[in-house]
């Protein structure tokens, strides 16, 4: 279950250099590519190229962050443990993101940075707080098979509201937060997805370098346990 298993194929820094080169070239399109304006949004519907991707990113994330929590608990791996507190800390990066640019888009569409009852906004934010909640709790505890387990149920539970928040809309009725944006051009809606391919290849590359600093840290605590605990030192 780690990540550079099913990636190995290409290197780390390859992955880098590909997930930073993709998002550049998002970038590029929504300068010189895509229309400047939207029919109901106008010209701040631009942000939704980058905000829409790091939405997708970090609900994904946190859905393989929640499969891998139940390997965890199936098997006890530690090596799990670290992959998906890594995935959970990267989709944590990207619903960040996702609140930031959210924010600025409201405030250029409604006048206002936040509405709280949307119900959209209010998943969202919740979904941070829960998952902050987990990063935070992983800090707390020491004993690294405590911290697995317990980390794990939190994950597994977590991971529940993801399709709450997908479906916010439909299931609560929209009050603010749009149903879809209305991309008139065949070439503005693969723009959008080009766009969420790159930044999810990005965060994958995130999350493998994550993970790599995770289990290099873990391997040296063990280390210097190892160590220490010999007789005469």
């Amino acid at each position: 279950m780690k990540p550079s298993n099913w990636l190995a194929f290409l290197p780390l820094p390859a992955h880098l250099v590909l997930g930073w080169a993709l998002v550049l070239a998002t970038l590029y399109l929504v300068c010189f590519a895509v229309p400047m304006q939207e029919e109901t949004l106008q010209e701040s519907y631009l942000i939704f190229y980058f905000h829409f991707p790091s939405a997708i990113s970090c609900l994904v994330l946190f859905v393989i962050a929640g499969l891998v929590c139940i390997y965890q608990l199936s098997t006890g791996s530690q090596r799990a443990d670290l992959a998906a507190a890594s995935a959970v800390e990267v989709g944590l990066l990207g619903c960040t993101i996702t609140l930031v640019t959210g924010m600025v888009w409201a405030k250029a569409a409604w006048g206002k940075p936040w509405i709280w009852h949307d119900k959209r906004l209010l998943t969202v934010a919740i979904m941070w707080f829960t998952y902050l909640g987990y990063y935070l709790f992983r800090m707390a505890v020491e004993n690294p098979v405590q911290r697995a387990r317990y980390s794990a149920v939190l994950g597994v539970l977590f991971a529940i509201n993801v399709p709450l928040v997908w479906f916010a809309i439909r299931l609560f009725g929209q009050v603010s937060h749009p149903m879809t944006i209305n991309l008139q051009s065949p070439f503005m809606k693969s723009t959008q997805w080009f766009g969420a391919l790159a930044f999810f290849i990005l965060y994958l590359a995130f999350w493998r370098l994550r993970y790599r600093a995770l289990a290099l840290k873990s391997d040296a605590e063990w280390l210097e346990e190892t160590v220490f605990s010999q007789p005469g030192r």
